[in-house]
């Protein structure tokens, strides 16, 4: 931990006097020296132009001028960049990049200065020149913050010599190591912490070096903060895929950049952000919280498509890739472009720009006008900000390759430019010397540079217990007698960090008539509300929220018209105790105008859902309470997923409701929580209440009623759908999602009717004769061959499958190939397979006087065959389902989902025939075999020559919507030169190749397990 309140005692202060007489600092490097050991691996054909070349093609609007602030030799790799309190650049040079290694120290932090402020470096110095992975920076409090992985780590220079005091002092460790996904930006918030962002798959425990695994806090991808005086560290946001770039507005709202989906995250803390559909790992969600960017940076299709530079791409904005974040508060650039989001985007060599728009709690990312295009293959901006003359300073990594550096590294190159608008003000500064009250005053400033610095500052004094009388007295003025409320928040904010408000004081700006200081006061209440060792306090002593704050907060949930301020109140409910958030939840919860913001309703759930399943009849009250659709749906649905799920009380509840909207609620989250769980018993008053639901007017709560009705095997029920299913008038939808219930029952449907339904014309055909392939009779060999010729390729695949379950057909199956009434190539390899499986010698025969010549198939049969042959249940008994679980993630989850995880551009696999051993085989190794005409592989050519390729998921009579494994596009018919739909699935062959038989095991494994011990992970 580290504590700068006594600098004589600190624990930091006191390592480095045990240290400092052994430590020497390595002599500058010359600035065209490469560290030792360092090479470029990038192809040697491949020649980058010269940084003065580079600077002369980028282009930027009219009346902005670019400079080339450092290139190589004297910078290279420059990964970040902070500011220090004189104006100077300290640039973190990456040289690691893309291994990470436990000896290394190549990566180093070199300052630049401009000190006649003409947009050019004129003094550089190394600072140190020993990082491992050095990936983040920024100044502050003695020293440098740096990202050095694994670890969060300060070296302090308090002398500020510009010469390290002692090696880096580790002040967090357990931060996973990646190539690409690592920590990065490092940048302080309003709120006095230090922010910074991590995106990776494997979680991160993050704690103090030598923490227990209970002492730690996890952390997958997102935001974290780490304050610099008690040395808390907490997990603010989850979710994104890699966030990399962060800023705040002048409302302290923080926006972050992310790399793959979507580009632009609004960070609330407390809240779970969408990500890769894979990645659940919170099973009561319910539901992430999207991007606010009403856009995409890509034309559509796979977003690897992006690092091509194709022309729909650019149009977008260049590509899925981005680093950075810059809310731009300098005072040199144009009004327009102050408050709008910044991000450099590496696939489209450019910067992008939104403008941030209030929508109701939140914002939409409205897609401006790129800024900055480099018009050079080599460009790629990583860190963007402005300093103190308002000027932009924007590094180039300048590399062919990305993240994933396929082609090599060029680590003898980089850039950083610095953008201007006009000719800015010169400056002449060391913040450092100022007076508190000159920090203090400097809070009017227009450019938000010196507002932070000088918060910074003062945070730092008020920590080491220098008089900071002057400079509070006149910040409460500004918060005060200020009429804007931008400065009064400043002072807020700094108040708050040099612990100069009470809590009395918070709760009184409760009633501010700004909504900014109201939220920020409910923000800062529930910071109070933590002791010095971050644990939540249960006691009501001073450092806890006061019985008038929780009066307070309460009431202002009720009655306060921003939904900005519930946003903050619902925020606040993770870090109140249960019994402080119960009554501020549920008044949350009666504001029926929230029910369709982006935020609120989950950000609510969120803080009450732990509520939810320790007191089910209070639960059920709030539910009924509830103006909030999705918190009615979601409370019914947590009440549910436990071990024995109390249908019945939930039942009884709907029966005593009046309110139809009310009863869809509850018998809809009643659906989400039981229908993965197949049949259920029928509850003791559902035979009172279903007939109820089926003569109600609501023709979703019906039809909802039906579909549980099919689950509690209620009679009258199956009858109807049963009717529905024989009726040739009823629509052709109706007919299949009849069906498909009453296949879920064992005795649904008769194997005589399945068999009537195999004549032609018939829509039911696909599903009835996959329902075949289990529930068959002697004669369904000659039912299927009746109707083969009719049958397309499809059917007829699946046709073959049952024809292939028995030796009697299978004898019928070969006799017909024979014949030449099928034809040989319509047998897959599983069917091959399973007619092989049958240890009979005058089959045996058949099967190799026809299949003589077919290898391929052959081959894929031999696969089928020996998996099936080596996964026994003694084998498979051995395996590891949690291994199998993260190949699923890493392999199949992009596509299908599974126990409500995953994607979704193949076919849910909850419900499929998983527990068939041959079946998960055969699709694995033969996934073109039999392919659902729903998930066809369509290609489309538009006019303008772009290519896309994925599932169709509408047709209409103007347009034509296709869902990639990415993305959604929508496309006018008009605009499409060639639309071809091929019976072959999206799902590549050979997956198992790349698996040895151990991690085929423990996938299958996964595969075929019930999902009980999945998605039950802690927050």
């Amino acid at each position: 931990m580290i504590s700068f309140r006594n600098t004589e005692t600190s624990p930091v202060n006191q390592f480095v006097v045990a240290t400092l007489l052994l430590w020497t600092v390595a002599a500058p490097l010359v600035a065209d020296d490469l560290p030792p050991g360092v090479v470029d691996t990038q192809q040697a054909s491949d020649i980058p132009l010269s940084p003065a070349e580079s600077q002369t093609r980028i282009t930027v609007p009219e009346g902005f001028h670019v400079t080339l602030f450092a290139g190589e030799p004297d910078i290279r790799r420059p990964i970040a960049f902070d500011f220090d309190d004189r104006g100077r650049l300290w640039v973190v040079e990456n040289y690691s990049h893309p291994e990470w290694r436990q000896d290394g120290a190549t990566d180093r932090i070199v300052i630049l200065e401009d000190t006649n402020q003409d947009g050019r470096f004129d003094q550089r110095k190394v600072f140190w020149d020993s990082g491992r992975y050095l990936t983040g920076i920024a100044l502050g409090h003695g020293g440098v913050w740096i990202a050095n992985s694994p670890e969060l780590a300060f070296l302090p220079d308090r002398n500020r010599d510009d010469l390290p005091d002692s090696p880096p002092i580790a002040l967090l460790d357990g931060f996973q190591v990646s190539s690409n996904n690592v920590l990065n930006n490092l940048h302080w918030g309003p709120d006095g912490w230090l922010y910074g962002a991590i995106g990776i798959s494997t979680p991160s425990l993050v704690g103090q070096p030598g923490a227990s695994k209970l002492g730690r806090k996890k952390i997958s991808r997102g935001i974290w903060r780490y304050h610099p005086i008690h040395g808390n560290f907490e997990v603010v946001a989850e979710g994104m895929v890699n966030p990399w770039g962060a800023d705040f507005n002048e409302y302290g709202d923080l926006f972050t950049s992310n790399t793959v989906i979507a580009h632009l995250w609004h960070i609330v803390p407390g809240m779970y952000c969408q990500r890769r559909g894979v990645e659940q790992d919170y099973p009561y969600a319910y539901g992430r919280i999207q991007s606010i960017a009403d856009h995409l940076h890509w034309g559509g299709g796979n977003w690897k498509s992006s690092r091509d530079a194709e022309p729909r791409h650019s149009v977008a904005g260049g590509g899925h890739a981005h680093c950075g974040g810059m809310v731009y508060l300098g005072d040199n650039w144009p009004e327009s472009y102050r408050g709008t989001f910044f991000t450099a985007n590496l696939h489209g060599n450019r910067v992008n720009r939104d403008r941030l728009v209030p929508n109701r709690s939140t914002y939409v990312g409205v897609h401006a006008d790129d800024f900055l295009f480099g018009h050079d293959p080599w460009f790629r901006g990583l860190s963007i900000k402005y300093g103190p003359d308002g000027g932009v300073y924007l590094s180039d990594w300048h590399d062919l390759g990305e993240c994933h550096d396929s082609d090599g590294s060029h680590r003898s190159s980089g850039r950083i430019f610095k953008i201007v608008y006009g000719e800015p003000k010169l400056f002449d500064l060391d913040l450092q010397l100022l007076s508190s009250l000159k920090l203090a005053n400097l809070h009017l400033h227009r450019n938000a540079w010196w507002v932070r610095h000088a918060r910074r500052i003062l945070q730092e004094r008020a920590a080491a217990s220098e008089d900071v009388f002057d400079a509070t007295q006149k910040l409460r003025s500004l918060f005060q007698n200020e009429t804007d409320e931008r400065h009064q928040l400043r002072a807020l904010w700094t108040l708050f960090v040099m612990q100069q408000l009470s809590q009395d004081e918070l709760v009184e700006m409760l009633q501010h008539k700004s909504l900014h200081v109201r939220r920020w006061a409910v923000r800062f209440l529930v910071d109070n509300s933590h002791s010095a060792d971050g644990n939540l306090n249960e006691s009501l002593n001073e450092n806890s929220l006061s019985l008038s704050a929780l009066a307070k907060m309460k009431e202002l949930a009720h009655v306060d018209p921003a939904a900005k301020v519930r946003l903050a109140l619902a925020s606040a409910l993770q870090r109140m105790t249960h019994e402080q958030r119960k009554p501020i939840a549920c008044a949350l919860m009666e504001h029926a105008e929230d029910s369709n913001d982006p935020y609120l309703p989950l950000m609510i759930w969120y803080g009450m859902e732990p509520l939810v399943a320790t007191n089910q009849s209070a639960a059920l009250e709030w539910a009924s309470r509830s103006k909030i659709p999705l918190l009615r749906r979601n409370i019914v649905r947590r009440l549910l997923e436990v071990d024995s799920p109390p249908v019945d009380l939930i039942v009884h509840h709907v029966l005593q409701c009046t309110d139809d909207n009310l009863r869809f609620d509850f018998l809809n989250g009643m659906l989400d929580a039981l229908e993965k769980r197949g049949s259920h018993s029928t509850p003791k008053q559902w035979p009172k209440l279903y007939p109820q639901m089926t003569a109600t007017s609501h023709r979703k709560l019906r039809s909802l009623a039906t579909r549980l009705a099919i689950l509690f095997g209620d009679k009258q029920a199956i009858t109807n759908l049963r009717r529905v299913v024989l009726d040739p008038q009823a629509s052709s939808n109706q007919r299949q999602n009849s069906l498909l219930s009453l296949l879920k029952i064992d005795d649904g449907l008769s194997l005589t009717t399945l068999h009537d339904l195999l004549q032609p014309p018939s829509e039911l055909r696909p599903q009835v004769i996959q329902a075949l392939i289990l529930r068959n009779d002697h004669s369904t060999a000659d039912r299927l061959l009746a109707v083969y010729p009719t049958l397309d390729p499809t059917e007829r695949q699946a046709a073959i499958h049952v024809l292939s379950s028995r030796r009697d057909f299978a004898r019928r199956l070969l006799t017909e190939i024979e014949q030449e009434n099928i034809q040989q190539h319509e047998v897959s390899a599983y069917a091959l397979a399973q007619l092989r499986a049958f240890r009979n010698e005058e089959l045996q025969h058949r099967i190799g006087q026809i299949w003589t010549n077919d290898s391929q198939t052959l081959v894929k049969s031999d696969n089928i065959a020996r998996y099936q042959q080596r996964m026994t249940a003694e084998y498979l008994a051995q395996g590891d389902d949690d291994a199998g679980r993260l190949l699923f993630k890493q392999s199949c989850a992009n596509c299908h989902s599974l126990f409500g995880q995953g994607g979704h551009l193949g076919p849910d696999l909850t419900g499929s025939g998983r527990k068939d051993l041959n079946y998960i085989i055969s699709n694995l190794i033969d996934p073109n075999a039999i392919v659902d005409p729903a998930y066809h592989t369509t290609t489309i050519l538009t006019m303008e020559g772009r290519l896309y390729s994925g599932i169709m998921i509408e047709y209409t009579e103007d347009r034509v919507s296709l869902q990639t494994q990415n993305a959604q596009i929508r496309l006018p018919l008009d605009s499409i030169e060639e639309l071809r739909t091929s019976h072959t699935s999206m799902m590549p062959e050979g997956l198992l190749r790349k698996f040895s038989d151990k991690q085929v095991r423990d996938l299958l494994l996964y595969l075929r397990s019930s999902g009980d011990n999945y998605g039950s992970s802690d927050k």
